[in-house]
């Protein structure tokens, strides 16, 4: 089967949208969170219409940047020099852009917004602060909502560096088995109604994170056609609900199933694109940016300006001020720490074998041809 009509692309292939998918699925969080902070989820939110109040935009949102996650994080194992290297590539990304965000929010934002009778903790020191960045834990939520994700996705870099040490993911059935045992596991949960809050996410949001594995690891197998992208859309919108009374279609389970239909729609708009698409993958070096300053910024515009905007003049305020701080934390933060990470990794190193023994092949013909 031809590489490029499957997920297996080879190392170092741009012509793919997964910069663009993301800086969508951030913007569409940024529009949720002006939508709830104006009390107009229910009535102008599209996820909340089309799925019968299942999703907002912003839950979609983020169990589709779960399952990305993990698609392109167990690639980055797959093409790191060890754990060591695996660990440091993914610190570096995280915590520079995180340590200032967080410094923005607990010294500027909630200072701001307390000294405008927003109530809020009383001044952190410095160990506040810092302890609970380094395990990416932001108490001040009602400041940045949208930290809390942060840790998760963090936390299962850690479990794919252990299961890729193992050669659980080479192996295939065992990292499918243990999305299995995650997925009934969420089931429960999900069919219990369990009201968790950020603390409890782990049965969701892992099982969108191993969904993303399960399918890097079988990438060679799933094929990118349109055919199956139009049965895993239509698997979406029957278990949505939103094109069927409930009388014809009671079962509201969209969340159980969206780590797998969601998870092929979603991979197949990365990573099936037009030219055009690809050539707008930079804006995915915004995303993380973006995420980490609106809303701050969101609920500050809320509080100066709540009669002077409305939930979607608030939504484009907020997203043009957060892409400016996005532009000054890429080219002041996160691009120089990527560099220093380079600067700092050892040069000439032996290219080490792959974890994945889809990769060892390729590798053996490559060489047997050239």
């Amino acid at each position: 089967m031809d590489a490029r009509s499957t997920l297996d692309r080879p190392e170092g292939d741009r012509d793919n949208a997964v910069g663009l998918v993301r800086f969508v699925l951030t913007s569409l969080v940024v529009l949720s969170h002006s939508l709830h902070m104006y009390g107009r989820s229910l009535a102008n939110d599209p996820m909340v219409l089309l799925t019968s109040g299942q999703y907002t935009l912003g839950r979609t949102s983020v169990d589709a940047f779960f399952i990305l996650s993990g698609f392109l994080v167990a690639r980055s194992w797959g093409s790191s020099r060890g754990w060591a290297d695996f660990v440091a590539r993914r610190a570096y990304r995280v915590y520079p852009g995180f340590f200032a965000a967080v410094a923005f929010s607990s010294l500027v934002a909630a200072p701001w917004l307390a000294a405008r009778g927003v109530p809020r903790p009383a001044v952190p020191s410095w160990s506040d602060l810092v302890l609970p960045a380094l395990v990416l834990d932001f108490r001040e939520l009602g400041v940045n909502g949208s930290l809390w994700t942060i840790r998760y996705d963090f936390y299962y870099y850690g479990l794919i560096g252990l299961l890729g040490s193992a050669g659980w993911i080479a192996r295939r059935w065992p990292i499918m088995a243990i999305w299995a045992a995650s997925w009934a596991v969420y089931a429960a949960w999900f069919v219990s109604g369990v009201e968790a809050g950020v603390e409890a996410q782990h049965p969701r949001l892992l099982t969108c994170f191993l969904s993303g594995v399960v399918f890097y690891a079988y990438r060679d197998r799933i094929p990118l056609s349109w055919g199956w992208f139009a049965v895993a859309a239509a698997g979406l919108a029957g278990y949505g609900g939103g094109w069927w009374p409930y009388e014809i279609w009671p079962y509201r389970v969209m969340s159980l199933t969206f780590p797998l239909y969601g998870a092929y729609v979603l991979l197949f708009a990365a990573f099936r694109p037009g030219a055009r698409a690809a050539k707008l993958a930079w804006l995915g070096d915004y995303s993380y940016g973006l995420y980490l300053y609106a809303c701050p910024i969101q609920i500050m515009l809320l509080v100066a300006f709540r009669p002077q905007l409305n939930p979607f003049t608030h939504f484009l305020t907020a997203w043009a001020l957060a892409g400016v701080f996005a532009h000054l934390s890429l080219r002041l933060i996160e691009r120089p720490a990527l560099r220093l990470r380079r600067r700092s990794s050892p040069n000439g190193r032996a290219i080490p074998p792959p974890h994945f023994r889809i990769g060892a092949l390729a590798r053996a013909e490559t060489e047997a041809t050239a």
